[in-house]
């Protein structure tokens, strides 16, 4: 039997995530292999159509998953993209802060570097000259 649902974890070192189903209920394991070998990796809310089987380990997981476009996707799977939707964003949002902070510590680390090596060329620079050329 197949199911509907939207992609709603991934974390892509590990190469599983987890799919929210659109009838709703608990959200179903899926491993990277589940995915078709169509070249497009898995993304955070995507539409899919998908089989559940047991795995070795007792869990529920999905297989044999089908990507969806949005048209094909029903009315309950829309509403469960919109949810996931908000969430997406704010995991954007603290994405983009995160980026600033660290672009924003790499300036100033730079900053803090070029200015000791000037100001410890301008202290060296009276030493440099021979003793008889000194005023």
């Amino acid at each position: 039997m197949r199911f509907e649902g939207v992609l709603s974890a991934w974390n892509p070192d590990a190469g599983y995530g987890a799919i929210r189903p659109s009838g709703g209920g608990e959200e179903v394991f899926v491993g990277l292999a589940a995915f078709p070998t169509d070249g497009e990796g898995p993304r955070l809310d995507d539409p899919l159509s998908f089989e559940i089987v047991t795995g070795r380990d007792g869990r529920k997981q999905a297989v044999n998953l089908r990507r969806l476009s949005r048209a094909q996707a029903g009315s309950a799977l829309r509403e469960a993209v919109g949810a996931g939707g908000a969430r997406l964003r704010a995991r954007q949002a603290q994405r983009k802060r995160r980026l600033g902070l660290v672009a924003g510590g790499a300036v100033v680390t730079v900053m803090l570097v070029l200015g000791t090596m000037h100001w410890r060329s301008q202290q060296h620079a009276g030493k440099d000259v021979p003793a008889g050329l000194k005023r």
